[in-house]
C-alpha cells in the first residue's frame, strides 16, 4: 500500500472514532503538516468519502473504507489453537532479560507470555490490553505503562490518541505483537482500523520486534495493513509453516523460531 493510500486510511479509521477530532490533532497523531491533512479532507470529500456538518466529519457509508469484522471475540480466540499459541508465548517470553522494557500487543498469543513473565527481575511493561494489565505480576519489581483509553470489548483493547502518544513518548528495547494476516506482497494486516495506529506507534518506539504467530496466519490477508513483514527482526511459529514461508523469512534476514 503506499504511503498516501495508508495516511488516507488512517485518517479514515480516526474520523470514524472520533468525528470531532481536529485537524491539529490528526496532524500530530499521524506525523504530517496540518496542510497535508486538509489535503486529505478535501480529497475525500471530492470523492464522496466525507461529510462535514456543524464540526463533525462522517464517513459515508457508501465509502470504500475498511470496514471491522463484528465476530471476532478475544475469549473465544484465546481458547483456539491454545496449545501451540502456548508453546509460542513461552519460548518468547525466554528472551526477556531483566531491565527490558517492553511492548506488549493486545493479541491472545501475546496475552499468553504473561504467566511466564518472571516476577522476581526489574522490567517495565507498556500494554493497552485489559486481559493483560489483569494478569501481570503485581510486584516492586514490574513498573507499568497502561496507555488507558476507549475500551473494545472483542478486543479488550484500549485505543485513543492520548494512548498513541504515550507510546511514542517512550522507547522499548522489546515489541511482542500479533498479524492476523502475513502476506509476501500485501504485508502484515489486523482485522480492526483502529489497531493500526497503536501497533505502527508500538513499532516505531521499539528496538526488536517480536512477531508471535501459528502457522496458519501465513498467506493470510486481512484488512487493515500496518506493516511490511521485513520490519519484524524475529519471528516465532509453530512446525506447521510451510517450506516456502521458511525461505521468504530467511531470504528477508529474518531471524525464525519454529516451536
Amino acid at each position: 500500500m503506499k504511503k498516501k493510500e495508508q495516511r488516507i486510511n488512517d485518517v479514515m479509521s480516526l474520523i470514524r472514532e472520533q468525528p470531532t477530532i481536529s485537524v491539529k490533532n490528526l496532524a500530530e497523531i499521524l506525523d504530517v503538516s496540518e496542510m497535508t491533512i486538509r489535503r486529505d479532507l478535501t480529497y475525500l470529500k471530492s470523492s464522496n468519502a466525507l461529510t462535514q456538518s456543524l464540526g463533525m466529519n462522517f464517513i459515508n457509508s457508501e465509502s470504500n473504507a475498511v470496514h471491522p469484522p463484528m465476530m471476532y471475540d478475544f475469549t473465544h480466540e484465546l481458547r483456539k489453537n491454545s496449545e501451540v499459541k502456548d508453546r509460542i508465548a513461552q519460548f518468547a517470553s525466554s528472551l526477556i532479560s531483566p531491565r527490558d522494557i517492553l511492548i506488549l500487543d493486545s493479541s491472545t498469543t501475546v496475552s499468553k507470555m504473561v504467566p511466564y513473565i518472571p516476577g522476581n527481575v526489574d522490567l517495565t511493561v507498556i500494554c493497552y490490553n485489559y486481559h493483560i494489565l489483569s494478569q501481570l505480576p503485581k510486584n516492586e519489581s514490574l513498573n507499568l505503562i497502561f496507555t488507558g483509553g476507549v475500551y473494545n470489548k472483542q478486543l479488550q483493547m484500549f485505543e485513543s490518541s492520548e494512548g498513541i502518544n504515550i507510546i511514542k513518548a517512550h522507547r522499548a528495547n522489546k515489541f511482542f505483537f500479533s498479524a492476523s494476516g502475513i502476506h509476501e506482497q500485501l504485508g502484515m494486516t489486523c482485522s480492526y482500523p483502529f489497531e493500526v495506529l497503536t501497533k505502527r506507534a508500538s513499532l516505531s518506539s521499539s528496538g526488536t520486534k517480536i512477531l508471535l504467530t501459528d502457522s496458519s496466519k501465513f498467506g493470510v490477508i486481512t484488512t487493515s495493513y500496518f506493516a511490511k513483514v521485513n520490519e519484524c527482526d524475529i519471528i516465532i511459529t509453530d512446525s506447521g509453516i510451510s517450506k516456502e514461508w521458511i525461505k521468504i523469512i530467511e531470504d528477508l534476514g529474518i531471524q525464525l523460531h519454529i516451536v
